[in-house]
């Protein structure tokens, strides 16, 4: 009888370190990890990166650690508030099994968020920052103000740091110009000739609605609308807006017509990676490209393509000539509506090497850096039309 009431004193006395309101706050972030954008560099904030630049890091480099540590800190806060949610005190058995407990809560956030179990590198990540915010969260717990404090800061830039998307003037102006684009669908051609009507449509519609007011605005309205029916509805995911799926099959048809010098694909390219652009930046919108076209050439895959990323950066280097400024904008719309041409803004680009695999890509043209790569790159950007307001 002494042993049983001694066990229920000692589980009465655990239970009445643990806060309660400490909990509440683990539960949701737990499912805010669960459920929010996981940091990544494409996705990076740029006031993170200008941060992370001022250590003189390369733009990829200050966006890679920008990423990296917000998911960190996310990560950490995890930990944090796992240990003072049980109300150590000290580094005892309790401490302990919080500092244990709390890798397992953040690879199972990941694994949730993922959909699939992390890999080796984020396992690690992950339990060492919410093993070192366990402990941190154990320091904090002597101070009430201190621990407030850091959570609501550490939170706060978090999820700052990792929203993504548009603002709702942008969304209904993309909105405006996808909806004119496909009650004119019936007017447009098959092929080529329907990739230059519907630039047409949509930047004549843009210049209609921008007197008075900021060109940039539609441009990218107009290129956000074109990357979502001709590139890919997934697009407006990016932009945390929500695609009227009842419209996809009407878009699929549209986008299933539009060719570029006879290409079904190079037009999904292309308006894929202009949407990225204003979504992101331009250095961003190449590297999905470049990725891309990577998997693509692992066994199976439809081969790494030099013409594919032509395309790409044609997109971009579009998206950048309409939105660089209020004259570039204006200056695109009256190029278009004076009369489009394919050419002007996606070049032929048959007799780019297509469908290498990495060995090839490696062997015959020395890799990403190698000079092979370089010469097919010079003759590229040779092919590209560029605006001479660009930099």
């Amino acid at each position: 009888m002494d042993t049983f009431i001694e066990a229920n004193r000692l589980l009465h006395q655990r239970f009445s370190q643990i806060s309660w309101p400490w909990c509440g706050l683990l539960a949701l972030w737990f499912v805010i990890l669960w459920v929010g954008p996981d940091p990544r560099p494409l996705g990076a904030p740029d006031w993170a990166v200008d941060l992370a630049s001022i250590l003189g890091l390369s733009e990829p480099t200050a966006r890679a650690a920008a990423s990296l540590v917000l998911r960190v800190g996310g990560l950490a806060l995890l930990g944090a508030l796992l240990m003072l949610a049980v109300g150590a005190r000290k580094l005892g058995r309790v401490a302990a099994i919080a500092i244990l407990l709390a890798p397992v809560l953040a690879v199972a956030a990941l694994w949730a968020n993922y959909g699939y179990f992390p890999i080796t590198i984020q396992i690690e990540i992950a339990a060492v920052s919410a093993a070192m915010g366990a402990l941190a969260g154990l320091a904090l717990r002597r101070n009430l103000i201190a621990a407030v404090s850091v959570v609501v800061l550490t939170a706060g830039i978090f999820t700052w740091g990792t929203a993504t998307g548009i603002d709702d003037e942008l969304d209904a102006a993309t909105r405006a110009v996808g909806l004119h684009l496909m009650a004119t669908a019936d007017q447009v051609p098959d092929g080529d000739a329907g990739f230059v009507k519907l630039l047409e449509i949509a930047f004549t519609f843009a210049e209609d609605n921008s007197h008075n007011t900021d060109p940039v605005l539609l441009n990218r309205a107009a290129i956000l609308a074109l990357g979502v029916i001709l590139g890919d509805e997934r697009l407006a995911d990016l932009a945390r807006r929500q695609f009227d799926e009842g419209r996809l099959p009407e878009a699929e048809a549209l986008r299933g017509r539009i060719t570029a010098h006879g290409r079904a694909d190079w037009p999904r390219h292309f308006w894929v990676s202009a949407a990225l652009t204003p979504l992101s930046d331009a250095d961003r919108s190449i590297a999905v490209g470049i990725t891309k076209e990577l998997m693509d050439a692992v066994p199976g895959g439809s081969g790494f393509s030099f013409a594919d990323l032509a395309a790409d950066a044609a997109g971009n280097t579009f998206a950048l000539a309409a939105t660089q400024d209020a004259a570039s904008a204006r200056a695109t719309q009256r190029k278009i509506m004076r009369g489009a041409r394919i050419e002007d803004y996606l070049p032929d680009l048959h007799g780019l090497p297509e469908g290498l695999t990495r060995d090839q890509l490696q062997m015959e043209y020395g890799g990403l850096g190698g000079q092979g790569t370089q010469r097919v790159v010079d003759e590229i950007n040779r092919l590209l039309p560029r605006p001479e307001w660009l930099p």
